[in-house]
């Protein structure tokens, strides 16, 4: 990675990183000023009989539902990170291919810098960027909760941030591979939009769907990613980490070699 590099880019990107940390630390402390009055109704209390179809799409699927602070921010909030993170991811992780529209990459590649660690360093910028939007997720939480005089197990919600925080990876990588493939930022987009769109609507379309075919879920990446059965469990699901880090790494280790090796002509 080249620090200058890195440096540079978290420069130009920093009102954006900014925006949506403080976007994502009040959308948290909304959410908890909220529990009080959900907690004092009865809204919630036919969840665990809802058909498993709805449950699928909040992210209620995998675990008895029992209305704590910890589970109204993860129904609330932490159910919908990775879709709101996961937009930023997308349009963060086109740089490479913005800067072949633009011109501009003939700049970086007359560097003597490698192809490889430019890739990484903006990459490198997301990641950043992600680690610090989670952890403004999690102090609105705390600070949310204390401000309705409740507790929250910090412990838990970091668990799910983190799990979270690498299906957003995914995004970034697969993004990054996209961009590296078709050096166009619309093209990029439409591609990524297509597989986070088509992912999530699987994930809940097929469970009122022929029993026979419910193994297309687990090509969902939504369908691994249960906040509340890491709530209920207090414990990460072995196998979302190791599916989510997979994919990250081959989408990410196969945009390097695949932006090693084009023609880019501006």
């Amino acid at each position: 990675m080249s620090l200058r590099l890195f440096l540079n880019n978290l420069k130009l990107g920093r009102w954006g990183l900014l925006a949506w940390t403080v976007i994502i630390f009040l959308y948290a402390l909304l959410t908890m000023s909220l529990y009080p009055t959900m907690k004092s109704t009865d809204i919630f209390s036919s969840i665990n009989e809802m058909p498993e179809a709805f449950q699928a799409a909040f992210g209620w699927e995998g675990a008895d539902f029992i209305l704590t602070p910890e589970s109204f921010a993860a129904m609330e909030l932490l159910v919908l990170w990775p879709v709101l993170i996961g937009i930023y991811a997308i349009f963060s992780s086109i740089g490479i291919a913005r800067e072949v529209e633009r011109g501009t990459i003939d700049l970086l590649l007359a560097q003597p810098v490698q192809r490889y660690k430019i890739l990484i360093s903006k990459f490198a910028v997301f990641v950043l960027a992600a680690i610090l939007i989670a952890s403004a997720s999690l102090v609105g939480l705390i600070v949310g909760s204390a401000m309705i005089q409740e507790s929250v197990d910090i412990i838990t919600l970091s668990l799910v941030l983190i799990e979270a925080l690498l299906f957003v990876l995914v995004f970034a990588s697969l993004t990054l591979f996209f961009a590296t493939i078709f050096l166009q930022p619309r093209k990029s987009l439409l591609a990524a939009g297509v597989l986070m769109a088509g992912s999530y609507i699987l994930n809940f379309i097929i469970p009122i769907m022929d029993p026979s075919i419910s193994w297309l879920r687990n090509l969902s990446l939504f369908y691994y990613y249960q906040p509340q059965e890491i709530i209920s469990n207090a414990s990460l699901n072995g196998t979302a980490i190791v599916v989510y880090a997979g994919v990250a790494m081959v989408a990410f280790v196969a945009a390097i070699l695949v932006f090693q090796r084009r023609d880019i002509s501006t």
